[in-house]
């Protein structure tokens, strides 16, 4: 039996994967094919692979929209996906250079009742990051940019290697 057959991790060390693409919601379906690769090769099951690329895709969304303002001047305006994968865990880094610090963790996490009544589109990115990865933190260095760090395990309850 294969270990995606048998709900195992594969037998396999760590692959890492950088990719650097403009800050444009136009390149977003460059990075999901990139992380949906890297969490299928290790055996993540579908609803869980359903969760991280949610949660990149709206990381990176707001990296368009809130740390560079919308897409103007691609050629400065960049976003680089390090990817660090293996038996049981995956790791997205979100970096960008942008000059403004933009944490979703430093907002306030939507009431899902108020949010369905108001009918509001948008403002559950927050809520998103935080229910569907195990870890999000963030970091910001001024002329470097944002650094937003997510990891994903197979199995929360028993993280591989605990």
């Amino acid at each position: 039996m294969t270990p995606e057959k048998a709900g195992a991790p594969a037998a396999r060390g760590h692959a890492q994967s950088v990719l650097e693409v403009p800050a444009a919601t136009s390149y977003l379906a460059v990075i999901r094919e990139l992380v949906v690769a890297a969490a299928r090769e290790y055996c993540f099951p579908a609803t869980e692979l359903a969760k991280i690329v949610m949660a990149v895709d709206e990381a990176c969304v707001n990296v368009v929209e809130h740390a560079y303002g919308g897409e103007a001047d691609l050629e400065h305006a960049r976003i680089e996906i390090r990817l660090d994968v293996g038996p049981g865990r995956l790791d997205v880094t979100i970096l960008d250079r942008s000059p403004v610090a933009f944490s979703p963790l430093g907002h306030t996490v939507p009431d899902l009742a108020a949010y369905l009544e108001s009918g509001g589109p948008k403002g559950l990115g927050i809520l998103i990051l935080l229910r569907f990865m195990d870890q999000v933190s963030h970091s910001y260095s001024p002329g470097s940019g944002n650094r937003l760090h997510l990891v994903k395990y197979l199995s929360p309850e028993r993280p591989f290697g605990k």
